[in-house]
């Protein structure tokens, strides 16, 4: 089975502008899913509300997460989507969120960062939203292309969250990032490419990357890509929507099989004919025995719950 899949990697608006990614994502959407793809990713916080106001200033017909479900359930196709959520239970906290939306217009999984950014970070990135509140768990949801795993941003740099993920089942990753909004003198995009590529060829799975473009007119600032785990598919650095194939049945060979002689003489699989761009089965390659220190915490690790010291409790 082969699947398109596509990013919207979209020109996107900030603050008090923000209403306008809903409008502009409705028709992201409509040249996405013109590509054939029916898995379709949006960036970070997008369409929002995220670092504009939470009731996208009252210009909006309904929220945006809505409009998303709606379009979804018109051209018939699965959306990741994002936004910011208000944590009632601790006023003046909020979750990061990525929706994976099915093609009947329903939210079929909500994925709350489990590994928010730094406050600071978080302040910048989205208008005054300083605290978020660390997510439970990773989410992997059943679509009838594979198992989908989301995560967020540089959740995407800890090889626990993913490796966790593809022990859940997860065959596809969708991971989007925000964007600066601003020049920034530094530039990672080669990074992103490294990690998204290691992350699909030591899990056995496909990445599927995107962002938002705040800074318009300056040069190609993008990071989209789509990697598999024999190489990057697809990659694109302007404004716009990035689609690809995704072949399921020679990714589940890869997962199926790993080095013995049948596999290294003559009788190598026909859907894993040579060239091999990965080591197979590299996913099922494992020493769980020896993974404990993993889970012994050290004086250094940052704490995520920081906001509890400063007198925010929850009600």
């Amino acid at each position: 089975m082969k699947v398109k899949v596509a990013v919207v990697q979209a020109e996107s608006e900030w603050g008090e502008e923000e209403y306008k990614n809903a409008f502009q994502c409705m028709e992201y959407l409509e040249e996405a899913a013109a590509t054939g793809a029916k898995i379709i990713a949006l960036p970070e916080g997008y369409p929002g509300p995220s670092h504009g106001p939470m009731d996208s200033a009252g210009k909006l017909p309904k929220p945006p997460i809505q409009m998303v479900c709606d379009k979804a359930k018109e051209l018939k196709v699965y959306v990741a989507a994002s936004n910011v959520e208000e944590n009632t239970k601790i006023p003046g906290t909020y979750f990061l969120s990525q929706k994976l939306i099915s093609p009947k217009g329903e939210i079929i999984a909500n994925h709350r960062r489990v590994q928010p950014d730094e406050p600071d970070l978080n302040e910048y990135l989205f208008n005054g939203k300083r605290d978020m509140v660390p997510g439970d768990d990773v989410t992997v949801v059943d679509t009838d292309y594979g198992k989908v795993g989301l995560l967020i941003c540089s959740e995407l740099w800890v090889p626990e969250l993913v490796r966790m993920e593809m022990l859940m089942g997860a065959e596809i990753i969708i991971c989007p990032r925000n964007g600066f909004h601003h020049v920034r003198p530094n530039d990672c995009m080669e990074t992103w490419y490294a990690m998204c590529h290691a992350r699909a060829a030591e899990n056995m799975m496909y990445v599927m990357l995107t962002q938002n473009i705040f800074v318009k007119g300056y040069r190609t600032y993008g990071y989209a890509n789509i990697a598999g785990p024999e190489h990057i598919i697809a990659k694109r650095t302007e404004p716009g929507v990035l689609a690809a194939e995704l072949d399921m049945d020679r990714l589940r060979s890869l997962r199926k099989h790993y080095y013995t002689w049948d596999f290294l003489g003559t009788g190598m699989p026909p859907d894993l004919e040579p060239p091999l761009g990965c080591r197979p089965g590299q996913h099922v390659l494992r020493r769980p025995e020896v993974y404990g220190r993993l889970l012994q915490p050290l004086p250094t690790d940052y704490d995520y719950w920081y906001f509890l010291k400063k007198g925010k409790q929850p009600r």
